[in-house]
Formats: structure tokens, sequence, C-alpha cells
């Protein structure tokens, strides 16, 4: 709210009350009146022109292989609303202009044309080593927005690849897991600070399905992960359970109380014994020393892996228990997608998404 209405003058305008919307509420409204007299013909007539002018966007030539496109389309200019306690909701967003925009197409393939008269591409380039198709980001935000790539969609044959190449690391993680638990435990059981640090992250990352955590800048939301969590985020309390409170990757809230190992309930409190609020919990790890530590267990393992793991341990679990509900031949289709999608959400709850 503070930059959008530092746009005018502040003697005068202090609050969203001090506007008047009324026009554009009337605008808004002959909008919807004009939809719902549509007739059904004209609806499906409006769909198939949207179609057809969308279609070469859609699709696009990928290592020979026609592939589908998954978001093509640049979000309109305004007002950024972001996902919980982001420190730039309410600020504003520009319009997307193609001097932000960089194309990446084949050496021989003829530039795309840019149809915006008296503009041009930011930059048109060709990295093979890169499955994006452009990418772009709001140059003229005073806040430090994302940035945004145009990609395959998740049906084409590069993301089925890194999808099963993402659960094959899972697979192999499964035959190793218990001699990686037992390597943890002895970490902390070590009379070395990052030992224990060390054991206590793999451990929360394993149980809780966390993800690693990155430091933030101060433009950017206060997202924290396991590498990162302060002495704010977590409660230890009675009976070796354990509470923790944060914000998580898009913003949203991770709020959990669990059981944890009295040896993990005992160092927890080391960690945090005589520190600030605001100070590390993990002060000897950091995201790079933690998947060093993983990649001694497992070539190319890392937390992400841990995630996949558990999430599709968690899926398959859920399939078995409630399998004798459901006959592959008699129980109908839409009580099947339930099931489902009821198990699917355990895994979401997991996984904080």
């Amino acid at each position: 709210m503070e930059c959008f209405l530092g746009l005018f003058d502040k003697t005068k305008y202090t609050n969203f009350a001090d506007f008047d919307f009324s026009l554009i509420k009337e605008r808004l409204d002959r909008i919807k009146v004009v939809k719902a007299e549509k007739t059904g013909e004209e609806k499906k007539n409006e769909a198939l022109r949207k179609e057809v002018d969308a279609k070469p966007y859609r699709y696009c030539m990928y290592d020979g292989r026609m592939e589908k496109v998954s978001n093509y389309m640049v979000e309109p200019p305004g007002i950024f609303r972001g996902r919980g306690e982001h420190p730039a909701a309410g600020k504003l967003k520009s319009r997307i202009v193609p001097e932000f925009v960089q194309i990446n197409i084949g050496q021989n393939n003829p530039i795309p044309i840019c149809h915006v008269p008296g503009h041009s591409w930011k930059r048109v380039v060709e990295k093979k080593d890169a499955t994006w198709l452009a990418v772009f980001r709001d140059e003229r935000s005073t806040f430090g927005a994302g940035t945004k790539y145009v990609a395959l969609a998740a049906e084409s044959t590069v993301k089925g690849d890194n999808d099963r190449k993402k659960y094959e690391k899972a697979r192999r993680l499964k035959k190793s897991i218990q001699t990686i638990r037992s390597n943890y435990m002895t970490k902390m059981k070590s009379t070395d600070m990052q030992d224990n640090q060390l054991g206590v992250c793999t451990y929360l990352i394993d149980q809780l399905a966390l993800r690693v955590g990155n430091e933030k800048g101060e433009d950017e939301a206060d997202t924290v992960g396991c590498c990162s969590l302060r002495v704010e985020h977590i409660t230890c309390e009675e009976d070796n359970k354990v509470t923790l409170d944060f914000l998580g990757k898009d913003s949203m809230r991770y709020y959990n109380t669990i059981d944890v190992l009295p040896i993990v309930h005992q160092l927890l409190r080391k960690f945090t014994l005589a520190k600030k609020p605001e100070d590390d919990i993990f002060d000897a790890v950091t995201p790079g020393k933690l998947n060093d530590y993983l990649k001694e267990s497992m070539e190319d393992l890392s937390a992400k892996v841990f995630r996949t793991y558990n999430a599709s341990y968690c899926l398959q679990d859920e399939l078995t228990k409630g399998s004798d509900k459901i006959d592959a031949e008699k129980t109908p289709l839409d009580e099947k997608i339930k099931f489902y999608n009821d198990c699917n959400r355990k895994v979401a709850i997991l996984c904080n998404h």
C-alpha cells in the first residue's frame, strides 16, 4: 500500500478509503453483464478463437520434436500480492516489455518476431545446456521481483526424463536409507559440534521432509529451511516434543509439533542455549556443508532427494492402507479419484505445499 500511495500526494491521500473506485467497478460490472448475456454458441466460438490465437505459442520444436509449452502468458501489470508475509505485498508490478525478455533458440532458427511496435527483445541466445525457452523479470520494479521462465510443459519429454531421474535417485536412497540413518545417529553422538548439527539437520530433513534453506535478501520474504532455522522458530517442550513455526517456500507457514528422539531434543536445547531469538540454530552448518555430507553416503544425494523419497513413501503407504476399500472393477470412478486425492493431500501436508 505504501508504494501505491507513494504515487499520489500523501497529504491528501492516506489510505484506500480516500480513493473513488466507482468507475472501475461500473466498468467491471458491465463486462460481467455482457459475458452473462452471451449465448452458448457465442461462448463456444470465442473459446475456439482463443485456441487458434494461442496455438502458435503452445507448442515448440525442441530437439526436432514437437513439445508442449507450459506457461507462455505474461502477467499484466498490477499490485503484487505474493503469498504469506511477503515484504513486497502491495507494491506495483510494471508491464513486462520486450526489452526485459531473453529468447533461447537454436543457432539456425529464425528469431521470433516482436509484435510490439517500436520494441525489440533484450537478447537472443543459444543456450544448449538450458531447458527454458524465454526468461524475463520486471526490471522497473523497486523490489526484488523474481525471474520468470517460459518452459516446457510437465508432459514434455524433457520434464518426463528429469522426473524419471529424480525418482530413480529416490529409489537408490531407499536402498541406503538405513545406513544413512545410522550414520546421522553416530554424528549426533559425536563430541564435535558441527557433527552434532549435521546429524540433527539430516534427521529433521529425513523425518519432516524439510527443505535445506538458503539465505534471503532484505527485499525477499523471510522464508527459511532447515539450515536457516533461527531460535525464534523452535520451541523445545516437555516429553521430547518440539514445535516448529516458520515461513517456508512461497511464504507458506510451517507449524508442527512433533515427537523427536531424546538425543535430538537434548541437542536442540544445547544449540539454542544462550542465543538470541534472531540467532541461527545451526550456526556451524551451511546448505553446502550439509549436501557435501550427504554425498558421502550416496552419490548426488541432496536434501531434495529426501523430499522426493518421503513424499513417494507417504503416497505409497496411504494407497496401500486404503487399498482394501477400493475395488478396481466395482468402485465408481469418482470414489477412486476422491481416494487418490485424499492420499495426495497427506503428501501435500507432509511437504508443506
